[in-house]
């Protein structure tokens, strides 16, 4: 299946990896191809400090 992610969902999922979003997105063994814009990518790497403080005052 094929679908279409949002950037906001992308960071949900990667900021709370245990959340049903975050599973869905991140299982390595899954059935569903996901798709976003170029755009994802540059937004990640903008946000990559900020990414690794919040995820790391998560744990």
């Amino acid at each position: 299946m094929r679908i279409v992610v949002d950037t906001n969902i992308v960071f949900s999922a990667i900021l709370n990896t245990n959340s049903k979003i975050g599973i869905i997105l991140l299982q390595p063994k899954s059935r569903l191809n996901f798709y976003s814009t170029e755009r994802l990518s540059y937004e990640i790497e903008e946000h990559n400090e900020k990414i690794k403080k919040i995820s790391n005052s998560a744990v």
